[in-house]
């Protein structure tokens, strides 16, 4: 497993916004440790936030697990997941792979999600 290298400036403007209600969208051009941003942001939220585990969801649509899955498919699944407890942190990478993501996304927006993509 490589090791994660820590990235202070961009970790640390991502934070800034991360109780706002506006989708946090990091891009850039492939392979240029997006994904690895996010873990950050993530392991950031526990530590320096404390926010339990359980209200922060991550999924990668990358994998062979949400092959030829819908938006409303993955809703679902992920409805099921949402923390009864507090806001839930919500990391979707490489969602561009589903399908009507943009609607997926507003929906997830509706019910005052953090959104990070």
């Amino acid at each position: 497993m490589l090791q994660m290298i820590e990235r202070p400036m961009y970790a640390d403007k991502i934070m800034a916004y991360v109780n706002t209600p506006f989708v946090k969208i990091l891009t850039g051009v492939r392979r240029c440790r997006k994904s690895t941003l996010l873990k950050m942001i993530m392991e950031r939220l526990k530590s320096e936030h404390n926010i339990p585990e359980n209200r922060i969801l991550s999924y990668r649509f990358d994998s062979m697990e949400y092959d030829g899955a819908t938006a409303k498919q993955i809703y679902d699944e992920l409805k099921s997941r949402l923390s009864t407890d507090g806001k839930t942190y919500l990391f979707l990478d490489e969602i561009q792979n589903i399908e009507s993501w943009p609607l997926f996304v507003n929906r997830l927006l509706r019910q005052k999600m953090h959104l990070f993509i």
